[in-house]
């Protein structure tokens, strides 16, 4: 294999990726008969959805099965949205609820501006009846529904099929099969025959199904499958007019060679080409009633007849080079190239291209932006995935490979890729990616204040799936795999053990319970917590309410201390199975973490004597009286920098609701401050123990000066604490960049889990359990160190993400295997990087910040004391799918904010309001009073459980003025960006990434009228929280009180 590059390996599955542009078009479903329309510059296709044949006495177990229909859209042929289901058998009210015969569909757009979807289905049926099929239809207001079948189907069709042609006479046919092909005038409707059925003639004998018409330059086409030999070709007939006579015109698609029975298919024009859609089983080679939906272009002769379409794997639309190019759809190849499922067991996974020395295949139309070329017009750096160990694929450099990719440009930026096996042996590649990886961006804000969190994995171009199934693997290693370290005991409780040392700590529990309820797994919490109260937590003695830092896995003491870190663990997860259950079962874990709060405060404790000395009285407490930094073990003058999480601190001002706030808060700033202090300022490295000024305690142990296991941890802490406070931003970001850049300077596959603070290899080892004195590559440090590129923007982070992400948990070749730390340090990196360890919020109900016009205990038709209007009608959020709030300059939120998104909307500014609990499609405006002076959009929609990023929300309002007021200003504050309007004049836009701050932006001077006047909002949020608040100041700059709110 060459080596021309420094470019390390990313080992990946590669399973499950989408093939973007490329045939098949959908992988998640079988998809067949495709009908293909443009409405509004999109296209949505309208195909059958085969399922595998279910198992009833009507059902064939070698026939057609389908039960419902999805529609497929796309703007640009590339990027496909499942907009789910818009019709199913058991909403046809004339239909055979378990027929399951829901066959080829057709949808247009009426004169009314709905859309009419015409489906086959087998009608109900008496005892003794043949069913046959009937040819019903559903309206819908958009072109995804959702659709309501009307109660009957249409009378004079018996058959399958239907196809509507919208002809340039003003008029409109169907077409149909069933023991041939017919075709009728369909009445003004759109829902009944305007003339009997006349069969169409002209064409070849043969079976013929599945009619697709459409006109073109004043000619008419009819096309059709048709059994000429044994299989189904795509043929047409041509005529002057929209019901024939039609004249055969030859073949626009030939049989599949592969035996494929069928074919269906729709041509469409999208922006000045047309396109063929058609189906064909290449997600089940096995079974030909399994089909896919693909697509190529069409051309026409100069003389309106079709040229034989030849169906590509490479399909239309152009691919952005950045994605993943599924090079196996090529365009064109050479002799010595073979194609080879990713899983024959699961065809959906896709295929791989296995090329002989010197072969080559071809993908055309792939977007390459400039900035993405270096000065010799040469992508550069491109990834291609590998078949890799035990059937996964291994993503590396290409110029790590034989492979070698050659680009030709076709026109502006859109190339054509050609990828050539260099090498002297046969290669496998499953697809490409060119400079797929945008710059890291670490969060400006953390969690505490946005809810949203940083999906890194997604960033470095893993799938969600992909990264769903690796977090289940990882979890089920640690809990359930045959190396867990997690016990259930009983009907009711469990342990983890530190299997090398086979004991139960409070470090492993109490991550244990975190991981539990990250996961929202009670059953796994609950039992841990069990354990741990019966065996851990100390009940009487100087020591009581803390709990044993070790027992045996019987539950009998190994010790009668604490380690500072369980509790710091106790109390979080306690607060956060607070938040997401509740404290109205069996346990009361809001009780249970006050509990050990009020436990750890300050209390006088007599230590044993060392040897020749006396014993000791000093304070003992988890938070150090003098420093108010945690403690190593209570009343012992040092600290841990590994037990250093100030978010936590956070947490517990935010939700122990123990009087404390205010401390915790500080202790969370001073925690900030002592991590400065430890992180030694050109390594990054901290040591196991030191002093709390952050010092070397210069003790001579083993245990103390150097960076060792403890240590590890540092990195994923100062990791948390950024993802979820984000206080200290400028320090960590530095910080993460300084212990990345170390251990990759020790060789990202050699780096060793200890070192001297200063970087020097110790003159001691601290053996690990039972085994041997030796320096490990171990994957605890793997995992902490990829958990620091949250808090980093240099490439080196995705390498760490990488390794993280492949790096198998498994025995070394001496024995050497920790399911313990290595396990739980993995699990918790994984949670981290894929965005899923996270601030459990408080669950609210919406009576907590808004509620309903009317209700009782709180008026809103006031302003309240500081002149905030608190009456407004909200509208449920509108989804605006925005990754940053960077992009909401002037022109584009005048853009956006200007327009149309609901009927009624135009007419707001006329002084007309829609009503409280007035629908507008899908969305519905509702009448609130704000129990604070911000009013929460983020809440509103967390609690009906609505998109809360990413979206737009509208407001409106009514105030009442008892006289005329002039040289008023509107004031407001909005996170993030808003706009306003005051009967009907535009009055002030807030525009960039803004946080929620009163006053933040203030009007010209308005005139407000005697009476009745309007002020109407648009809030629009990416990620991050949504809020406002808006009052008026009269000229001197006070609120205005003496006006009344409402919302009529």
């Amino acid at each position: 294999m060459k080596k021309t590059s420094l470019l390390a390996l990313w080992l990946g599955t590669a399973l499950g990726a989408p093939a973007l542009a490329q045939n098949p078009l959908i992988h998640s479903a079988f998809c067949a008969d495709p009908t293909a329309r443009v409405f509004d510059g999109r296209v949505y296709v309208y195909p059958s959805h085969d399922i595998p044949p279910v198992p009833l006495p009507t059902q064939r177990p070698d026939w057609f099965c389908m039960a419902d229909y999805h529609v497929y859209s796309s703007a640009d042929l590339t990027h496909w949205t499942d907009h789910g289901v818009i019709l199913d058998q058991t909403q046809v009210p004339w239909g055979n609820p378990t027929a399951y015969s829901m066959w080829a569909p057709d949808c247009i757009r009426g004169r009314d501006g709905r859309y009419y979807f015409y489906f086959p289905d087998a009608p109900q049926t008496q005892e003794g009846e043949r069913p046959g099929f009937g040819v019903g239809v559903a309206i819908g207001d958009t072109p995804y529904g959702p659709f309501v079948a009307q109660p009957q189907p249409i009378q004079g069709i018996q058959g399958i099929d239907p196809c509507v042609l919208q002809a340039s006479d003003g008029r409109n046919y169907i077409f149909w099969g069933g023991g041939g092909l017919w075709q009728a005038p369909l009445a003004d409707n759109l829902l009944q025959l305007a003339g009997e059925p006349q069969p169409v003639t002209g064409l070849p004998e043969g079976f013929k199904e599945g009619p697709f018409a459409f006109e073109r330059q004043g000619k008419y086409y009819l096309t059709y499958p048709w059994v000429r030999n044994q299989t189904e070709c795509l043929a047409y007939a041509m005529s002057d007019s929209p019901l024939g006579p039609w004249e055969y015109k030859g073949i626009l698609m030939e049989e599949w060679p592969d035996g494929c029975w069928t074919n269906h298919h729709s041509l469409v024009e999208f922006e000045g080409q047309w396109y063929l859609f058609y189906h064909h089983n290449d997600y089940s080679p096995r079974f030909d009633k399994n089909r896919s939906m693909c697509a190529d272009s069409l051309h026409f002769r100069p003389d309106g007849t079709i040229l034989t379409v030849i169906p590509t794997r490479r399909g239309v639309g152009l691919t952005e080079g950045s994605e993943r190019i599924q090079i196996d759809r090529y365009s064109a190849c050479s002799p010595g190239v073979e194609t080879l499922p990713n899983d024959t067991l699961n065809p959906m996974q896709g295929w791989r291209v296995r090329l002989a020395p010197k072969a080559w295949v071809s993908y055309g139309s792939v977007h390459i932006p400039a900035s993405s070329l270096d000065a010799h017009g040469r992508p550069r750096k491109v990834w291609a995935s590998v078949p890799g160990f035990w059937g996964q694929s291994r993503l590396t450099a290409l110029d790590q490979t034989d492979f070698r990719l050659d680009i030709r440009r076709q026109h502006d930026d859109v190339y054509e890729l050609i990828l050539t096996n260099t090498g002297d042996a046969a290669a496998e590649v499953d697809w490409i990616s060119v400079n797929p990886r945008q710059p890291l961006v670490p969060a400006t804000r953390g969690g505490l204040e946005t809810g949203t969190y940083r999906n890194l994995f997604l960033e470095a171009g893993y799938t969600q799936e992909e990264i769903d199934r690796k977090l289940e693997s990882v979890f089920h290693d640690v809990f359930y795999g045959p190396h867990k370290c997690y016990f259930e005991v009983g009907k009711d409780m469990a342990y983890i053990s530190d299997i090398k040392n086979d004991d139960v700590r409070t470090e492993g529990m109490s991550y244990g319970l975190m991981i539990a309820v990250q996961w929202d797994r009670k059953d796994i919490f609950d039992r841990l917590w069990r354990w741990t109260q019966r065996y851990m937590q100390m009940t009487s003695g100087p020591m009581a309410g803390y709990f044993r830092w070790s027992c045996k896995r019987s539950g009998e003491p190994n010790a009668e201390g604490p380690a500072s870190d369980g509790e710091l663990y106790f109390i979080t997860s306690l607060l956060f199975a607070s938040n997401r259950w509740g404290n109205e079962g069996e346990i009361n874990y809001l009780a249970e973490a006050q509990r050990i709060l009020d436990a750890v405060q300050p209390r006088e404790v007599k230590f044993p004597a060392r040897p020749g000395g006396e014993p000791v009285t000093r304070t003992a407490s988890l938070i150090d009286t003098k420093t108010d930094l945690i403690s190593f073990v209570p009343g012992v003058e040092c600290t841990d920098p590994s037990y250093h999480v100030p978010a936590f601190y956070e947490v517990w001002a935010r939700y122990a609701d123990d009087g404390r706030a205010s401390y915790w808060r500080e202790c969370a700033a001073k925690s900030r401050a002592y991590l400065h202090r430890s992180v030694h300022p050109s390594t990054g490295l901290t040591p196991d123990y030191n002093n709390f000024d952050g010092s070397l305690m210069h003790t001579g142990h083993l245990i103390g000066d150097a960076f060792r296991y403890d240590s590890w941890r540092v990195p994923m802490n100062i990791a948390l604490d950024y993802s979820w406070a984000c206080a200290d931003r400028d320090w960590q970001q530095n910080y993460g960049e300084m212990i990345q850049n170390f251990f990759y300077a020790q060789g990202l596959d050699a780096f060793v889990d200890q070192y001297n603070v200063d970087g020097t290899a110790p003159s001691r080892l601290l053996r690990a359990g039972h085994y041997p004195e030796k320096l490990r590559h171990s994957i605890g440090l793997v995992a902490t160190t990829a958990a620091a590129s949250l808090l980093c923007s240099h490439a080196q982070s995705y390498e760490f993400i990488d390794r993280l992400w492949n790096a198998k948990h498994e025995p070394e070749a001496d024995g050497f295997f920790d399911a313990y730390y290595d396990g739980l340090l993995r699990l918790f990196a994984f949670m981290h990087l894929s965005g899923r360890y996270r601030v459990i919020e408080k669950q609210m109900q919406l009576s907590d910040y808004l509620r309903p016009v009317g209700s009782e205990g709180y008026d809103g038709s006031q302003v309240d004391a500081d002149g905030f209007i608190r009456r407004w009608l909200l509208l449920d959020p509108i989804s605006k799918p925005i990754d940053s709030n960077t992009v909401f300059t002037d022109s584009y939120l005048r853009q956006e904010f200007n327009r149309e998104y609901f009927k009624g909307q135009r007419q707001m500014d006329e002084g007309k309001l829609p009503k409280d609990g007035q629908r507008v499609g899908d969305l519905t405006w509702n009448a609130y009073d704000s129990q604070k002076f911000n009013v929460k959009l983020y809440r509103l929609a967390s609690c009906k459980g609505l998109p809360r990023y990413g979206v737009l929300f509208w407001a409106a309002t009514v105030i009442y003025c008892p006289e005329e007021m002039t040289d008023v200003r509107l004031a407001v504050g909005s996170n993030s960006a808003s706009m306003w309007w005051v009967n009907g004049q535009e009055a002030l836009l807030l525009s960039g990434d803004r946080r929620m701050v009163k006053d933040d932006g203030m009007s010209v001077r308005l005139t407000l009228k005697k009476g009745r006047n309007v002020i109407r909002g648009a809030v629009i949020n990416g990620p991050g929280m949504s809020d406002f608040c808006v009052r008026l100041l009269d000229a001197q700059g006070q609120p205005v009180r003496n006006i009344t709110v409402d919302v009529k």
